[in-house]
């Protein structure tokens, strides 16, 4: 119950930020900062650029707060999209994607990532291994279905297949 709790407060939370309230803000930030830094240095390994990627994420969750939408899923899960892609654009600004190493990508694929929301979490279990890990490895480091396909050494259209069903797959627990 205390997670349905701690959603129910970051929505809250969410929604004053929505209106302008700095007071609110604030609250977000001290709970959500730790987790959201924490996505942060998963993909760029420097504090200091990481701190700069949670600071541009919160600057546009103050921004878009009023675009969260529950039914779509937990905020937690929200935000740490939003931290993930300014981490991404960190990664872009700092070295072209050309430049990124087939063995920085492989290591961090295997490295277990903890999914923002409990339930995709467990959504992801279900997956057939190849499936989740070619979806996980991909969002989590904005990689094409090509650069995906050449960091796990498989065809391109198996590569595509795995993604297209695993997110089918992923949707249809999330609804469910």
């Amino acid at each position: 119950m205390a997670m349905v709790s701690g959603m129910q407060e970051l929505e809250q939370l969410l929604g004053a930020v929505a209106t302008g309230d700095m007071a609110a803000f604030r609250g977000l930030y001290d709970v959500a900062a730790g987790r959201l830094l924490a996505i942060a240095m998963k993909i760029l390994r420097d504090r200091d650029a990481a701190e700069d990627a949670v600071q541009e994420a919160f600057l546009r969750i103050w921004r878009k707060a009023g675009s969260y939408e529950a039914a779509r899923g937990s905020p937690l899960a929200w935000m740490s999209i939003i931290a993930r892609n300014a981490a991404l654009d960190n990664v872009r600004r700092r070295r072209p994607a050309e430049e990124l190493e087939a063995v920085d990508v492989i290591d961090l694929a295997v490295q277990p990532v903890e999914p923002p929301d409990a339930r995709l979490g467990q959504c992801l279990g279900r997956l057939p291994a190849d499936q989740a890990r070619a979806i996980v490895t991909m969002y989590t480091y904005g990689l094409s279905h090509v650069e995906l396909a050449e960091q796990l050494s498989t065809p391109l259209g198996t590569v595509k297949s795995w993604v297209r069903r695993g997110t089918r797959s992923l949707k249809e627990c999330m609804e469910s």
